[in-house]
């Protein structure tokens, strides 16, 4: 219906009071941006009160754990010093120190230091004077022990113990010792004592795999470092950190936030044991503990404006269809504000759970797609540039550990004549028989690839370049073996080319391009040949 003009001063009151009254009502697009930041926000801040309360709970459970690695390996080190105890109690029947013929016990002690894992055997007697050592000819002269701690405790519990970190007056090293009683005629007549340096319990830590983040320390009855995950040379012998020591004298397991020596700020469990006293000490750096929340609360906030950006547009965009039907929109705002994870389990409604299958079979296709993206589609060996990754990854850890690697680069002789001769489909089946070959040969530690129509590579891990070498010409060998292809007889044979690290080259791209380029000198050379780069 259609009204005709009328004077501002003849327009009904009612109508104009409508009007009025219309003017100040929200939107339909500002009512819908008003829900969806109602919706979002409350949501987010719940979120972020939930992540903050379990990243709490996550920190009490993560000390928990780490107390109970510092109790494993506290168990771990007092098993050492019980195989040693043991050890020693054997070695100390033996009727030499009963009769004092410590010149053959010298040798017994010599066979036995392999069973008890020492650095060094001993014989005290009770006033603390060294009778005899392995570690030097029977008959030396030998000094008098500086700290005979251990030994007085020994004479006066007549019990195994074990010393605290302290120079040894033979070797001007820092050692500790595991020392039992000696007794003869039912008194005790010296101590057998095994030395050991920090490094007996260095290999323990490296044993436990630590994560290599972590500061992880062995420490004596007198909480001073005997092994310590990082720059042991520097801190061998010195005492915890003042935060931690304070802790340790008082209690004999906890957990604190505390400061390491090297200056890394740590979430650090302690256990101290009750029968040696020496205790271990695990600091979990605090970024790598509020890494996951700052990153998490990133993504929260991201996610917040992400939706309220999203929300805000679909409001826009929405409510200009609005006014020809406000019950459409129930069903998109309930899309708007809902999400579906792509692993969720299975649902209750229908169209629910074809959404989830459809996701994940998009996600089977995707995991496809990267695992074709990096493999050769005939051979299912590692394609080029899976192969230069893999490589270059494994020269990062080379150069870290000081190891060696070598690569070849492997093209075929003759493989033309085959393709000629026998057809495609006989060489597609002479490249995958070939890539069997190479992979057979090499270990599991090694990466073979197909780089591209008959030419391969293989990456050598922790081999030298004889080896390497030696390796490459029984490849040779291996490849020039005959082939029976749908009853045809075809013979090809292989041109090698190595290159080494960090001889031959320092980078990937060296290393590949001087193999590369030997490969090419062995064809040059006349094939069926190994050439090394210069």
């Amino acid at each position: 219906m259609a009204f005709s003009p009328q004077p501002p001063s003849a327009a009904p009151l009612p109508h104009r009071w409508l009007r009025i009254s219309t003017k100040g009502a929200p939107s339909i697009r500002a009512t819908l941006a008003l829900l969806v930041v109602v919706c979002v926000l409350p949501i987010s801040l719940v979120a972020g009160l939930l992540f903050l309360n379990y990243y709490e709970r996550e920190q009490i459970q993560l000390s928990k754990s780490a107390i109970n690695r510092a109790q494993s390996l506290v168990l771990s080190v007092d098993r050492e010093f019980a195989a040693a105890q043991s050890a020693l109690l054997a070695l100390s029947t033996s009727h030499r120190l009963a009769t004092g013929d410590l010149e053959g016990f010298h040798r017994r002690a010599l066979e036995a230091l392999a069973n008890v894992r020492a650095d060094s055997i001993l014989v005290l007697d009770r006033s603390g004077q060294i009778l005899l050592s392995t570690r030097v000819p029977y008959g030396d002269s030998l000094p008098k022990v500086a700290d005979a701690k251990l030994l007085e405790r020994i004479l006066e519990t007549g019990k195994p113990g074990v010393s605290d970190l302290f120079v040894g007056p033979i070797t001007n090293q820092r050692i500790f010792t595991v020392g039992v009683p000696v007794r003869v005629d039912d008194s005790i007549a010296y101590s057998l004592n095994a030395t050991y340096t920090h490094q007996q319990f260095m290999a323990l830590l490296k044993a436990n795999a630590f994560p290599e983040s972590w500061r992880v320390a062995i420490t004596d009855g007198n909480n001073r470092i005997v092994a310590r995950s990082h720059e042991i040379e520097k801190f061998l012998g010195k005492p915890v950190a003042p935060a931690l020591l304070a802790r340790m004298q008082t209690s004999g397991e906890g957990s604190l936030e505390s400061v390491t020596l090297d200056g890394v700020p740590v979430l650090t469990a302690y256990s101290r044991s009750p029968t040696s006293h020496w205790g271990v000490a695990v600091g979990i750096p605090k970024a790598e503990l509020t890494a996951g929340l700052r990153q998490t609360l990133l993504r929260l906030v991201l996610a917040t404006l992400g939706a309220l950006g999203l929300g805000l547009w679909l409001a826009w965009f929405v409510g200009g269809r609005v006014a020809r039907s406000i019950t459409a929109l129930a069903q998109p705002a309930v899309d708007m504000v809902s999400g579906v994870p792509l692993d969720i389990p299975l649902l209750h409604f229908k169209e629910a759970n074809a959404m989830r299958q459809a996701l994940l079979d998009a996600s089977d296709s995707l995991r496809k797609s990267q695992y074709d993206a990096h493999h050769d589609s005939l051979t299912g060996l590692p394609n080029r540039t899976l192969f230069r990754l893999s490589v270059a990854q494994n020269l990062a850890l080379c150069e870290r550990n000081n190891d060696e690697l070598c690569a070849l680069f492997i093209d075929l002789d003759g493989f033309k004549a085959v393709n000629d001769t026998l057809g495609h489909a006989a060489g597609d089946q002479l490249l995958r028989e070939v890539s069997q070959r190479i992979a057979k040969a090499c270990r599991t530690s090694d990466i073979c690839s197909r780089l591209g129509g008959d030419e391969f590579a293989v990456a050598l891990i922790h081999s030298s370049l004889e080896q390497s070498r030696v390796f490459a010409t029984r490849l040779v060998e291996l490849i020039s073996q005959p082939y029976f292809l749908d009853g045809h007889r075809a013979e090809v044979s292989a041109s090698i080319g190595v290159s080494h690290f960090p001889g031959t080259a320092t980078d990937v791209d060296t290393l590949l391009r001087k193999a590369d380029q030997a490969m090419y000198g062995a064809k040059a050379a006349g094939k069926r040949r190994v050439r090394t780069a210069i």
